[in-house]
């Protein structure tokens, strides 16, 4: 049975915390820095952001920036998310990286991968590039990312011309196939829309000739490169795992290709926020 799920209500606030350099102009530069870290909170309808500021010579020295971060972190545990300026990812070694969605070995939290999904430009095709889950028998596989979809895409599909979900459990042999019979939410999908949900092992060739501008790809997967021999013209790609080489290749040999990241859009959102405070 397909358990319908409320959407576009929440019932939880989601936590951000955000580590940025406080760029202030000092009265007497000859003098050393004295200050110390600034907190300050903004909150709307469903996110709340930490602020951190640091003192700007903290990066001078980044064994004891990262020490320092530890020790801020243990007094003050991060209730979600952690994000860290351009700036600090450069002088922070890997594991210092709290917010793992951030340094590509996680994906981000479901809230903030359909939130970046739905503040997109509308597009009647969608691709998805499923994540490989903690599962190796293929049907248990494509059953825990049929619920990754519902959770992921819920009631959201009601323009979709076309849904097309790329799976490691589906052979490449197979070609593509139907999954609309086999699993409750995707058979909702057709029951709501008439729209079939597909599945493949790869993406097709074929796709590359569909219309421009008319198509989403959404890669949720940790490894793989992007197919950009089969990516329809001017498709809007959004990397949740913000990965370096899918950003190059693209750049590379699709220029056509609106490469997008989790991290690009994060960055911008706490950018915002931030200004935003600042000139309050």
């Amino acid at each position: 049975m397909y358990e319908k799920r409320t959407a576009g209500i929440r019932w939880s606030m989601e936590y951000l915390d955000a580590y940025l350099m406080e760029e202030k102009k000092r009265k007497f530069p000859l003098l050393p820095e004295t200050g110390r870290p600034k907190r300050f909170t903004d909150a709307d309808g469903e996110v709340e952001i930490t602020f951190v500021l640091l003192p700007s010579r903290w990066l001078k020295r980044p064994k004891k920036l990262e020490k320092r971060l530890i020790r801020m972190n243990r007094r003050h545990p991060p209730e979600g998310m952690v994000w860290y300026e351009d700036r600090l990812r450069e002088k922070l070694p890997e594991p210092a990286l709290y917010a793992e969605a951030l340094s590509g070995k996680s994906l981000p939290g479901m809230f903030w991968m359909t939130r970046f999904y739905r503040e997109q430009p509308f597009r009647e095709n969608l691709i998805v590039l499923l994540p490989e889950l903690d599962e190796e028998e293929p049907e248990r596989l494509l059953m825990g990312q049929a619920a990754w979809m519902q959770e992921f895409l819920g009631e959201d599909y009601g323009r979709l011309n076309g849904l097309l979900l790329v799976s490691a459990a589906v052979p490449e042999r197979a070609g593509s196939l139907s999954l609309t019979e086999d699993y409750a939410y995707y058979r909702h999908i057709y029951q709501d829309t008439g729209l079939p949900v597909i599945g493949a092992g790869m993406l097709p060739e074929y796709f590359r000739r569909k219309a421009p501008e008319g198509t989403v790809c959404v890669d949720a997967r940790l490894e793989g490169k992007a197919p950009f021999r089969c990516l329809p013209e001017k498709t809007i790609y959004l990397d949740m795992a913000s990965d370096v080489e899918r950003k190059r290749l693209l750049y590379a040999k699709r220029r056509d290709v609106c490469y997008r990241s989790a991290r690009m859009y994060l960055d911008t959102f706490v950018r915002k926020r931030y200004n935003t405070n600042r000139c309050k």
